[in-house]
């Protein structure tokens, strides 16, 4: 009995050992990477010579409530009681030829239930509430998805590949792999948050990988004018913001070009929209030892995306905040 006692202590202090190296890799990691950020005029002027896209919509595969305890740090929060519910949305960005491309694609049902367990028991959160999965609300459209990006790789934001391409089945003759768009940081910089989900991707059967490269900065995404990728790092090496330059027509009428709305998707940078208003963290304990971040480059993506949230025409989408998300006015798919 004696020796047995010793073996589990031996493992759990191994264990324990382990997780803490583990952790503090992560830390040393994300403090290493703060690609430059674009001058704000990059963002704001769209070139309206180009064949942008014309539609932008959302599909929310999953919600849960929860305090915003769980998502901003509560001594600093101006309205801690105000409701907050967590959204894991996928992106449509529609152009006039019907292609699609997809920015996330959030969970399917399993996969949401279980995640957001942690969540009920951690910080108090209501049960998750999953939604139809993306591939199953693009329907027959989904044929028309020819790109994929990812703000990051965390399962909550990478799981309804799989989906994907399950529908889709096996690629025929003729028919082209989706192309998926990742900035060298997301394929290369991983850590023990983001391998699983990247091991994912890679192993996706309908999907073919198309680098963004090494440059930092305002990054045109190939074949698909008037979206872009800007490299952010922060929450995990490969965040990556997106930003689509939406061509409107006046009344709703296609034909006669009018204006441009640039939309710009923020993945976890802040996961609840007055974190950009207020330059708030996230809570002091998830970013030390659930998902470890650096908060002096977060501090600084969050200034960013404040300015550009000044800027006429502009409009920030932040992926975990349900309310902000429909209060844009953004269609569901």
């Amino acid at each position: 009995m004696r020796f047995l006692l010793k073996s589990f202590a031996f493992l759990v202090v191994t264990a324990l050992i382990l997780a803490t190296v583990t952790l503090a890799w992560g830390h040393v990691h994300i403090r290493r990477l703060a690609p430059p950020l674009p001058p704000l005029e990059a963002v704001t002027q769209p070139d309206r010579e180009l064949d942008l896209p014309v539609r932008l919509t959302w599909i929310n595969t999953a919600s849960q409530r929860m305090p915003r305890a769980a998502v901003l740090e509560p001594e600093l929060d101006p309205n801690p009681d105000a409701p907050y519910v967590m959204s894991h949305p996928a992106f449509v960005v529609e152009w006039q030829d019907g292609r699609i491309f997809l920015i996330d694609l959030g969970m399917d049902t399993a996969t949401a239930m279980d995640f957001g367990l942690p969540n009920e028991m951690v910080v108090g959160a209501s049960p998750m509430e999953p939604h139809k999965p993306a591939s199953a609300r693009l329907g027959e459209n989904r044929s028309r998805v020819a790109g994929v990006g990812f703000t990051h790789m965390h399962v909550d934001h990478t799981d309804g590949l799989d989906k994907l391409c399950d529908d889709l089945g096996p690629r025929g003759p003729g028919q082209e792999p989706i192309a998926l768009f990742q900035h060298h940081n997301q394929i290369a910089q991983v850590n023990h948050t983001t391998r699983g989900a990247k091991a994912r991707v890679q192993q996706a059967s309908c999907t073919e990988l198309r680098t963004l490269g090494f440059e930092s900065g305002l990054l045109e995404v190939p074949d698909f004018p008037g979206l872009y990728a800007i490299p952010a790092a922060g929450h995990t090496p490969g965040s990556t913001l997106w930003v689509v330059q939406l061509r409107t027509f006046p009344g709703g009428s296609e034909g006669v070009h009018d204006d441009v709305q640039t939309w710009v998707i923020t993945g976890d940078v802040v996961n609840q929209f007055q974190g950009v208003e207020y330059d708030l963290p996230k809570p002091r304990l998830y970013s030390l030892l659930v998902v470890p971040e650096n908060d002096d480059r977060l501090s600084q993506v969050r200034r960013f995306l404040e300015k550009l949230s000044r800027k006429p025409g502009v409009q920030l989408l932040v992926n975990h905040d349900r309310n902000q998300i429909e209060a844009t006015g953004l269609p569901s798919y």
